[in-house]
């Protein structure tokens, strides 16, 4: 073959690399072609069903994150449209998220930059991670953890919605000072904003179990004659009930605005910017800025204060201009109010939190729904399709995003093909950004605590910690340790030392391993090693081989006294894995076995771990058997004729420790040769 032929097939292969490579980081490029007329109809229902769903979450969410509304519809929107190119599930719907804005909520308290600014960096963060397939390390934070974290964080937002429902101002979001507050403020009820709360909730709840209702009615019906008659009205009632959020706002919105001139009544949301957002760069060129001059609209008086933004009604240009520079208002909505620069630290403790728990969200809702339509999906990938999500919408003021549960439920149920629903679901709100923006004012506060309130209600599931209790008692601890933490202060402070715990219950896993002992009969006893072997529980087990040898073990149970130890076999059966720390501890009890004239003997030992140990030197001074019957029977033929141990290949050839000891290729093969199991003398070869 010439270089001429040579060169192509090298320029052919690069191609192909190039085109799987692409293929891997822009998935659209794989599916698109399979794109058809049944796949764009499904979409299209999806994705209609899912806006109509997302646009009072939007509102509601970035009400939770202590942002103005239009912020949660940015959120809501610019996300989705780049999954579409980047995500490897077809189901999959990101966008605001309660447990993300109860965290931008504590991260950011109301700063709307720093809310934009923990965006940017945790986007930068999730691709990095991604690129450099560094998804593994959010494992850290273990299922007891991220339960803990989600029940104490629906409960957290559940009843700091309370005051909103009521009507009552000023109560602060911690848990425990939500509760107290609004019990010694429940005077100060604004019954409108009460009545409208709690007949929000009701209809919610009403439309959620009729929606489950449905859905299982939809799934028992048998072929009938009146089946596609039935199906439709089953279709059209669960469209209305998974319709809810948007039903009970239009209505409650609708109600408010009727009684604009009677005194307003309820407490409503306020002004929102309307039309869609431009994509701004210069809101991160004075990040960490600490300057005075930070906010025009400040004075002297108004520098101690520290609120929320989207308490202002009737913001003009200027002073919407001074919101976007992380500008906050007082709590009556009149004084601007001085914001300072945000520290590095605050960003980059506040992005890292952010990273890992939309990281966590993402693929556990991305993984289950997977499974349930067949296919798998990258996480690396997921990762990198999220961290873009979260940098591109950060030029268009959206705070963090990541994997919706009740959306991606709605999308699986209505029947989504591809990504692709994302530009429909996007459409929506955009529309709504773009002409509904001036009603969306009147929209009332308890009706969108009514909507969170709903929203997390499933997430409250105290049957994990019932189940750990049963199995495991140290991930209880864990459990009850995050959700308390997390009640008593924050996320960032509950999660962090959770972890320190399960971070020390691991390593106290490593230090002392499960060693069992075993009299098998006739000084015969059995040392069960279960699990790796590492250095820190080499002394472990080096101690308990230490107490046979020295016959404190025997001392210390009396009804052992009439079988003091002649052999010790040791059962590596569960090990896989071993260091060279652990390696030389059980060589040295070895060693002091043979020089209180107790033999030692091993068996089940692992491939990998013999040709460590071998290399070690461990085989020459210790016997190795296939199982536990072979272990028993060597003990009585544990030596060759010189005295030493001796070994027997397969072929019945005898290779001695000099073999071994001299690093014999032949010799250190992996399950290779064994003991001598019989008291037959094999041939030399």
């Amino acid at each position: 073959m010439g270089p001429g032929e040579n060169s192509v097939d090298c320029s052919c292969c690069t191609g192909s690399k190039v085109r799987r490579y692409l293929k891997s980081k822009f998935p659209f490029i794989t599916w698109m072609r399979a794109y058809n007329l049944q796949c764009l109809q499904g979409d299209i229902i999806a994705g209609l069903t899912i806006g109509m769903m997302v646009i009072p979450q939007g509102l509601a969410y970035a009400h939770l994150a202590e942002l103005p509304p239009n912020y949660g519809l940015y959120a809501s929107f610019v996300g989705v449209l780049v999954y579409i190119f980047t995500g490897t599930s077809k189901d999959l719907t990101i966008g605001p998220t309660a447990i993300m804005s109860q965290i931008v909520a504590e991260v950011a308290k109301g700063n709307t930059k720093l809310a934009v600014c923990c965006s940017l960096f945790a986007g930068c963060f999730q691709i990095l991670m991604g690129f450099f397939f560094l998804g593994f390390v959010v494992w850290v934070i273990s299922t007891p953890i991220l339960c803990g974290f989600t029940t104490a964080a629906a409960l957290t937002i559940a009843f700091g919605q309370l005051p909103k429902l009521l009507g009552i101002k000023g109560v602060k979001k911690q848990f425990w000072r939500s509760i107290y507050q609004t019990l010694a403020r429940i005077k100060e009820t604004r019954w409108p904003d009460a009545v409208m709360g709690v007949i929000c909730l009701l209809v919610l709840f009403s439309l959620r179990f009729l929606q489950r209702w449905t859905e299982a009615k939809r799934n028992r019906m048998t072929a009938r004659r009146n089946i596609r008659l039935q199906n439709g009205l089953m279709t059209a009632a669960w469209l209305f009930c998974v319709s809810r959020n948007i039903v009970v706002v239009v209505i409650a919105t609708g109600i408010a605005y009727s009684a604009r001139n009677a005194g307003t009544p309820f407490t409503m949301v306020g002004n929102i910017t309307g039309g869609l957002p431009t994509p701004r760069i210069d809101q991160f060129s004075n990040m960490f800025d600490s300057d005075d001059s930070v906010c025009s609209l400040e004075t002297e008086e108004s520098k101690r204060w520290t609120c929320r933004a989207h308490t202002l009604s009737n913001v003009t240009e200027e002073e919407q201009a001074c919101l976007d520079m992380g500008c906050c208002w007082d709590p009556d909505g009149k004084t601007p109010c001085y914001s300072k620069g945000f520290s590095v630290s605050e960003v980059l403790s506040g992005s890292i939190l952010i990273t890992a728990i939309g990281y966590l969200e993402h693929i556990a809702i991305g993984q289950s729904f997977a499974v349930k339509s067949s296919y798998q999906i990258d996480n690396s990938q997921e990762l990198i399709a999220l961290g873009l999500a979260n940098l591109v919408g950060s030029f268009f003021s959206s705070y963090p995003v990541t994997g919706s549960f009740s959306r991606t439920a709605l999308s699986y149920m209505a029947g989504v093909k591809t990504p692709l629903v994302g530009l429909f679901t996007s459409s929506v709100v955009m529309l709504g950004l773009s002409f509904l923006s001036t009603y969306f004012q009147y929209v009332p506060d308890a009706c969108l605590a009514a909507v969170i309130i709903v929203a997390v209600y499933p997430m409250v599931d105290f049957s994990k910690p019932v189940y750990l209790w049963k199995v495991s008692k140290k991930e209880f601890l864990v459990w009850v340790l995050c959700f308390v933490l997390i009640l008593a202060f924050s996320i960032e402070v509950g999660i962090l030392v959770a972890i320190c715990v399960e971070i020390c219950i691991l390593i106290g896993r490593m230090m002392w391993p499960s060693v069992t002992i075993d009299h098998i009969g006739d000084g015969t006893y059995n040392v069960k090693i279960d699990g790796n072997l590492w250095y820190l529980g080499a002394f472990t087990v080096k101690e308990k081989l230490s107490s046979l040898i020295n016959g404190t073990y025997v001392k210390d149970n009396p009804g052992l006294l009439e079988h003091p130890v002649c052999n010790i076999i040791i059962d590596f059966s569960r090990v896989s894995k071993v260091d060279s720390t652990a390696l030389d501890k059980i060589k040295e009890a070895v060693v002091l076995g043979t020089k209180r004239d107790i033999r030692l003997l091993g068996y089940s030992m692992a491939d990998s771990v013999q040709v460590k140990a071998a290399k070690q030197g461990l085989l020459a001074l210790m016997m190795l058997e296939k199982n536990e019957e072979d272990a028993a029977r060597s003990v009585k033929y544990a030596t060759d004729e010189s005295g030493q141990p001796a070994y027997v290949r397969y072929d019945d050839s005898i290779i001695t420790p000099k073999l071994v000891q001299d690093g014999s290729a032949e010799a250190l093969q992996p399950g290779h040769y064994r003991q001598m199991s019989d008291g037959s003398t094999p041939s030399v070869e």
